[in-house]
This record gives structure tokens, C-alpha cells and sequence, in this order.
């Protein structure tokens, strides 16, 4: 039997927020890592280009992985779960008849339905641990009717309970988009106060209409739709603004004013929404938008403790982070031998987003400061 040379393992954090991601290097088993709360795999066989070497002896604030027999020939797969506190994320979605066709004009292939169904399908279980995730959409009936509350409740853990409701129904009716983040308002009233932050993602692929009393399907609701978004971010819940379909489809404008009313902009715009025409293009909006609430922590659980605890080396992009047994400055394991934790300056850096990628090679032992 083979034995592999080394096994790397990265750990992406965003600067808005943590978009985790774990990639580790060749193993004897293969197969792809599963990680569930994290962002997608990255399967590179390779070091990535700025990644720590694996050979070498230096010590110190520069240090590179040291000479070990067994260097990075553990090949258990080790979760890490950030522990800070989970924000609420509910997902306002459009389900009018027209997400039964496909994205583009033709309209051929996959149903937008069917695509976002799988694309939430991949985010939702990454992201499950981090962030409180519910659902409810619009129209309820198939007509203009939005019933009251969420079709699944703001909760930990809750990628299969959503992913179960869409897979129960099936587009119908029109766009009442007003009325869906009106009542998204009213659920986030009836539920407590999330200081760790409370979000909508408003996703739809049309022009909102069902204005007028009774509801009429050609009356827009353009301004009622921007209102709605701006009573959502005045009782404090910002709005993320995702238009999925072709822009033909969709109007630029209106979904431009609700992202700025939403105070969650995309960066770099206009266009200020985030936008997708095909399966990639949506699942990766939807992994930014969630990777970018997460918020960031200093503490990380692993699923299980390294087989050799002394031979983990850790980098701040590509820089070796010294273990600190005395907590002052560097990382080390606590409060449990299941938990990594950074202290002093590190931890700092963490907090503040300027740290672009954290980086865990097990098997090989790293710099040890007191």
C-alpha cells in the first residue's frame, strides 16, 4: 500500500465574513472530504500557490513546517466548525409560475426551480452550523396570496427541513413580492431579537406585480416592493437583493433601489443586486451571500483531536502562527483538546477580517512560543 507524502487542509475566511472552505492534498483513501458546515471542497491536488511548503526546519515567526518522519502522513479527515454566534437568514423566495421555465431565452434545460432547489441544496447543509436559516415565499396560493409566517422556522440545522418543503411543492401564481417581505417583517416581530444579526434573501426571478385591492396581476408593485425593504431595514434586518434569470426577465431598477434600501449592496456595483443566469452563477451569489454574515470567531471545534496533537502547524496567510501554551499571542488547544483557539494578536486579526486564509497542516509540528 501506498502511504501519501503529505495532506493539506485550508481553512478560507473571508474578509466580510468566514467563506470556509476545507481542501485537503491526496489521500490513500479518496474520495471527496465531507465537511457540513463549511463551503464547497476545493479538490486540488496540488499545494495551493502561496500555501506553506512542506519541507524545511526554521523556526520562529517564519517558520516553515519542520523535518518530521510522519509529516503530514495523518490522513484523518478533521472538521472545523466556527464557533461564533449565528446570525438569521430568511429566504424569501419566488415561487410564481415562471420559475417552472428555464433560465435564458430559449428557455431550455433545467427549470430555475430545479436549479435553485439543487444550488440551496449545496449551500444550506455548508452553512447549516453558522447561520439560522428559514424559508417562507411568495405566492403562497396560485394566485397573489402570501399566508402568514414561514413556510419552515428560523433554526440551526434546518438544510433538510427546507430542502424537504421545496421538494413538496412546485411553482404557481404570480409575483407578489411585497406582500412575501411584509410578511418576512412580521415573522421577524414575532420571533426574538438575533444580535448576532437578522437578514432576508430576497430572490426572484421577475417583475413584481399583484398591486391594487383586490390584488391585480398587471398592476406592479415596484414601490411597494423598495417600501417593503426599507421597513425591513428600519426595524433592523438588511435585505440581500438576488435576481436569478435572464435580465430580460427582470428590472434592473427596481431590484437596484431594494438592494440599496436593503443595506446589504453588492460590492463593486452597480448593479447593486446579486445577479445569476445559470446553475455556477447562482450557487456561487448564494454562497457569498451566506458566507458573508457569518461572523467571524476566534475559536474553532474539530470533529476529532489530531492523532498527534503536538504535530499540527498553523499559517495566517502563509505566515506560521506560533502555539501559545500561555494564551498571550499565537493559538492553542482550548478550552478542550476538540477545540483550536487564537489569542492576543491573532485573534484580533481574525475579528477584524484582514486575515485572507488559515491554514492547518496535520503531522507536521510548528513553532511553539511561551
Amino acid at each position: 500500500m501506498s502511504t501519501p507524502r503529505w495532506r493539506y487542509c485550508r481553512l478560507a475566511l473571508g474578509v466580510a465574513g468566514l467563506t470556509m472552505a476545507i481542501g485537503c492534498g491526496p489521500t490513500v483513501k479518496g474520495g471527496d472530504n465531507q465537511n457540513n458546515n463549511t463551503g464547497p471542497v476545493d479538490a486540488a491536488v496540488n499545494l495551493p500557490d502561496g500555501g506553506p511548503p512542506v519541507d524545511g526546519g526554521q523556526t520562529g515567526s517564519d517558520a516553515t513546517v519542520g523535518d518530521d518522519a510522519n509529516c503530514g502522513a495523518q490522513t484523518e479527515e478533521i472538521e472545523l466548525i466556527n464557533l461564533g454566534d449565528p446570525p438569521d437568514l430568511l429566504i424569501v423566495l419566488d415561487r410564481s409560475g415562471s420559475m417552472m421555465l428555464a433560465p435564458g431565452f430559449p428557455p431550455i434545460g433545467a427549470s430555475k426551480w430545479s436549479i435553485m432547489k439543487t444550488s440551496l441544496g449545496i449551500v444550506l447543509p455548508a452553512r447549516e452550523a453558522n447561520i439560522r436559516f428559514g424559508l417562507t415565499v411568495f405566492p403562497t396560493d396560485e394566485v397573489c396570496g402570501v399566508d402568514p409566517g414561514a413556510r419552515v422556522g428560523i433554526a440551526l440545522n434546518n438544510a433538510t427541513a427546507i430542502t424537504n418543503w421545496l421538494n413538496g411543492s412546485n411553482p404557481g401564481g404570480n409575483t407578489p413580492a411585497h406582500f412575501g417581505l411584509q410578511e418576512a417583517l412580521a415573522y421577524y416581530q414575532s420571533i426574538p431579537a438575533n444580535p448576532a444579526g437578522q437578514y432576508v434573501l430576497f430572490a426572484t426571478d421577475g417583475i413584481p406585480n399583484c398591486g391594487g385591492s383586490p390584488p391585480d396581476v398587471d398592476i406592479t408593485t415596484d414601490a411597494e416592493t423598495v417600501q417593503a425593504v426599507q421597513d425591513l431595514a428600519t426595524a433592523g434586518v438588511h435585505t440581500f437583493v438576488l435576481g436569478f434569470g435572464g435580465l430580460f426577465g427582470l428590472d434592473p431598477a427596481v431590484l437596484n433601489d431594494a438592494a440599496l434600501a436593503g443595506l446589504e449592496p453588492k460590492p463593486g456595483g452597480p448593479p447593486h443586486f446579486y445577479h445569476a443566469e445559470d446553475a455556477a452563477g447562482l450557487q456561487s451569489a448564494l454562497d457569498t451571500i451566506a458566507g458573508g454574515i457569518i461572523v467571524p470567531s476566534c475559536s474553532y471545534e474539530l470533529a476529532s483531536p489530531p492523532p498527534v496533537p503536538d504535530d499540527v502547524a498553523v499559517y495566517f496567510d502563509g505566515v506560521a502562527v506560533p502555539r501559545s501554551p500561555s494564551h498571550a499571542d499565537g493559538w492553542d488547544y482550548y478550552p478542550d483538546s476538540s477545540t483550536i483557539t487564537f489569542f492576543g494578536t491573532y485573534c484580533d486579526q481574525l475579528m477584524a477580517g484582514s486575515t485572507a486564509s488559515v491554514s492547518f497542516i496535520f503531522g507536521c509540528p510548528g513553532p511553539v512560543v511561551l
